[in-house]
C-alpha cells in the first residue's frame, strides 16, 4: 500500500494550533465561480444557474468539544480537518469498517468546537456510529441545537448590505452557511430572493453532485460515487481508509457514478443501463432544453468521456465524465 496513505497514527497529521490556512470566505464577497469539469466535458446545454439564498432548515448537527476533538475527528472521517479555516468547513464522509458510507457531512471548524452537519435522515446513524468509537479520547459530543443551514447561490455581483462577519464554506452548489437561528432569520430577511428548487436540482445533476437517497446509500463506497473531493490521501489513517486506498491504487471498483446526456427526453430515475446488474441504473435526471442530462452508475470500462451507454428505449447516451471533483483512479480508463 502506498506510503502516501498509511501512517501508524493520526498524531503527526492532526491539525496543529495556530496552523495557517486561507480565511473562511465571506458572504459579502461571494461571486459566482466558473465551472470546469474535473473529468470530461460539461453537458451540451447547462441549466440556468439558481440565484439567491436557500433555506436548508434546522441543522442536523453534532457538537464535538474537548482538547482531542480535532485529533479524534481526523481518525473518524475521510478529509483533512486541518485545511478548514476557523469559521469554515470541509466536506468529508464517515465510513464503516468495510469502507461503506455511514454519512456525508460538513465539518465546521471553530475555535473551541467542531460542528458536524449531515442530512436529517442520517443523523441518528452517524451519532450511533461515533458514540461507539468515542472511547479514551479527551472530548465529548452532543446534539447541537439552535443552528440553521443556508446555501447562497451568488449572482453576477456580490451581495450588498449583508453583515461582513458572515462566513461560510464553498461547496459545489454554492456557499454553505451554518448560523444560529436568529442570525439565519435576519439573513433570510436581508436576502429575500429564493432560488427555485427545480433549478437547484438541475444544477446538481449537471455538475454531478451525488446526494443521499439517489446516488448514495449504506452500500456505497466513496470511490465508486466519485467523492474524491472529500478524501485526503496525506492526513493519516481513518476508519475505512484501507478500503479506499485499495480501490484508488489498485482499481478495484467495478462500477462508477458518471455524468451522462442523451438527445431528447431525459430517462427516468431507475432506468436500467445494463441488464446484467441492478447496480447500473439512472439515479437522477433533468431536462435541459433538448437534452436529457442525468447521473447513473456504469461499468468502469465505460467511464471514458464519449463512451456510449444503451438505454432501455433503444437510444444511446453519451458519458460526459465522472462526478464533480472526481478523477479516474488506478486501473481505470481516462
Amino acid at each position: 500500500m502506498s506510503s502516501q496513505v498509511t501512517f501508524k497514527s493520526t498524531d503527526e497529521k492532526a491539525p496543529q494550533p495556530g496552523e495557517q490556512v486561507a480565511p473562511a470566505p465571506r458572504l459579502a464577497e461571494a461571486a459566482r465561480p466558473a465551472y470546469t469539469p474535473s473529468h470530461g466535458r460539461a453537458p451540451s446545454e447547462m441549466p440556468l444557474p439558481p440565484v439567491g439564498l436557500e433555506d436548508l432548515g434546522p441543522a442536523a448537527a453534532i457538537r464535538v468539544v474537548g482538547p482531542d476533538r480535532e485529533k479524534w475527528l481526523q481518525g473518524m472521517q475521510s478529509n483533512d480537518l486541518g485545511v478548514a479555516p476557523i469559521g469554515g468547513a470541509v466536506a468529508g464522509v464517515f465510513l464503516n469498517g468495510r469502507g461503506r458510507l455511514v454519512a456525508d457531512c460538513l465539518l465546521w471548524r471553530r475555535a473551541e468546537e467542531v460542528i458536524v452537519t449531515t442530512g436529517e435522515g442520517r443523523f441518528d446513524a452517524l451519532y450511533a456510529h461515533l458514540d461507539k468509537l468515542l472511547i479514551m479520547e479527551d472530548c465529548e459530543m452532543s446534539r447541537a441545537d439552535g443552528l440553521r443551514r443556508l446555501r447562497f447561490f451568488p449572482g453576477e455581483v456580490a451581495p450588498a448590505a449583508v453583515p461582513p462577519q458572515v462566513v461560510g464554506s464553498w461547496q459545489p452548489l454554492g456557499l454553505e452557511l451554518l448560523l444560529p437561528e436568529a442570525e439565519a432569520q435576519r439573513l433570510l430577511e436581508i436576502l429575500p430572493d429564493r432560488p427555485r428548487p427545480d433549478q437547484i436540482e438541475a444544477l446538481r445533476i449537471a455538475l454531478g453532485v451525488p446526494v443521499w437517497g439517489a446516488e448514495l446509500d449504506e452500500e456505497t463506497t466513496p470511490i465508486e460515487a466519485g467523492l474524491d473531493r472529500m478524501l485526503s490521501f496525506s492526513k493519516g489513517c481513518y476508519v475505512g481508509q484501507e478500503v479506499v486506498a485499495m480501490a484508488t491504487y489498485r482499481g478495484r471498483v467495478s462500477w462508477n457514478l458518471a455524468r451522462l446526456e442523451v438527445a431528447g427526453a431525459a430517462p427516468a430515475p431507475g432506468t436500467r443501463l445494463d441488464a446484467r446488474s441492478p447496480k447500473s441504473r439512472v439515479t437522477s435526471s433533468t431536462q435541459v432544453g433538448g437534452v436529457g442530462v442525468f447521473l447513473g452508475y456504469v461499468r468502469k470500462e465505460l467511464i471514458a468521456p464519449g463512451s456510449q451507454v444503451p438505454l432501455e428505449d433503444g437510444r444511446a447516451a453519451e458519458v460526459l465524465g465522472l462526478p464533480y471533483g472526481s478523477q479516474p483512479g488506478a486501473g481505470v480508463c481516462a
